[in-house]
Parts: structure tokens; C-alpha cells; sequence
């Protein structure tokens, strides 16, 4: 897709009562919680806020709980959270998508954080790799993705989680042979990681080299044994 079509998750700017919406349509909150989130947050209470955010964990409703801790950041905790609130918010986004207003919802909130955190410090690997998250997932913006990746690669070329990400964006646009270099180059930084070790056994596999499929899935299962000696 080229950049600036955007993804199939709504773009227009949405608010706390349409995203409540989208989550509640089985578990409904109880009367008490339902008051906590539909406060005027100039009367927000802390103790309020964490009762809110158990019930939101009790449930698994990631996506309430990920806007939750923002909050409790945003009004009752500090600077130094912006990178962990900014995470928080892009992937449980990522991982609710099948909520596309929740997700769109948790997308924009994640890239208010991101902005605020980048302006303090524009080489926060973690903050920049949750920015990759939002421009591929959210606005499924090639250009913009691919030159935030490659900025953040220059600045640490042997960040597990900047690579994984890329692998992932190389499997999604199907790039197999560029995929198959990305896990390598994963298991030149981590050989004794049986994920990565697995991972590239498969893409051998899909394509279509049985033999280096066979070597890579032997060194993932005697590098699984060793791990789980060790555990």
C-alpha cells in the first residue's frame, strides 16, 4: 500500500465515550467503575483510578488497562513514565486490533505519549520502536516506517527488538529472502536463542531448501534442551 493511504483502522480522531463503547459489548462494568470512567478527570482520585485498573486486569481487557495506567501516569506520576505509557498504549493497540476503534483509540493516545517522550529524548530506542509499531500498523505508512527503522538501526545496530520488528514487517510483506537474512542476522546476535533458530528452519523451509531447514530446526531443538537444563 503507499504511504498515506492509511490502514482499514479509523483515522478521524476518537473519543473516551466511543472507545468505552467498543469494549463493553460482553463484560459490562459494574456501576461503581462505570462512574470512575465517566468522571470529569479534574476529580480523578488515585485510589479510584487503581480500582478502575484491577477490574480492567481482572477481566483482560488490555485495552482499558493500557489507557488506565496512562492516566494514572498523566495525573498522578511523572516524567520518567513516558516510555513505558507510550509502549503500553501502541501494542496493546497492536494486539486489539480486532477492536478497530479501540485500537485506533489506543494508537492515537500511544503517539501522544511517543511525541512527548522523542521530544525529551529523540534516541529512546524503546520510544522509536514503538514509533514503528504506529506508522506500519496504524497508518501503514511504508516511507515513513522503513526511514524510522532505518535511523533507529544506525543508532543501535544490535537491538534485538528493532530487528524482530523489522523481521515481522518483512513477513507481512511477504519478502521471504529478506526475512530469511533478518532472522540470521537475529541469530548472529542471540546463537543461542532457540526462537530465532526456529525461525529461520521455517523460512528455509517455505522456501524450499529442505536441507539448511533440517540443519536450523536440529541447532533450534539441541539449543531448546540447553535452555530448559538451564531453567
Amino acid at each position: 500500500m503507499a504511504e498515506g493511504l492509511g490502514s482499514d483502522l479509523p483515522q478521524d480522531p476518537i473519543d473516551r465515550i466511543t472507545f468505552y463503547n467498543s469494549l463493553f459489548t460482553e463484560i459490562k462494568p459494574s456501576d461503581r467503575v462505570a462512574q470512575i470512567l465517566t468522571s470529569d478527570p479534574n476529580t480523578w482520585v488515585k485510589d479510584s483510578l487503581e480500582y478502575a485498573l484491577s477490574w480492567a486486569r481482572e477481566t483482560e481487557n488490555s485495552a482499558l488497562a493500557a489507557l488506565l495506567m496512562a492516566d494514572l501516569a498523566d495525573h498522578f506520576g511523572d516524567s520518567s513514565k513516558h516510555t513505558e505509557v507510550a509502549r503500553n498504549l501502541v501494542f496493546s493497540a497492536a494486539e486489539n486490533i480486532d477492536i478497530p476503534t479501540a485500537s485506533a483509540f489506543l494508537f492515537q493516545q500511544g503517539k501522544i505519549w511517543i511525541d512527548r517522550g522523542l521530544e525529551k529524548n529523540p534516541k529512546d530506542i524503546d520510544l522509536r520502536n514503538a514509533l514503528i509499531i504506529y506508522q506500519s500498523e496504524y497508518l501503514n505508512a511504508p516511507m515513513q516506517f522503513l526511514g524510522t527503522l532505518r535511523e533507529t538501526l544506525a543508532m543501535d545496530s544490535s537491538n534485538i527488538e528493532t530487528h524482530f520488528i523489522h523481521l515481522n514487517l518483512l513477513k507481512k510483506s511477504q519478502q521471504w529472502q529478506k526475512a530469511l537474512d533478518k532472522c540470521q542476522k537475529l541469530v548472529s546476535l542471540q546463537p543461542q536463542n532457540p526462537f530465532w533458530l526456529y525461525q529461520t528452519s521455517d523460512l528455509y523451509g517455505f522456501l524450499g531448501d529442505s536441507t539448511n531447514a533440517k540443519i536450523f530446526l536440529d541447532l533450534a531443538v539441541k539449543a531448546q534442551r540447553t535452555q530448559n537444563q538451564t531453567n
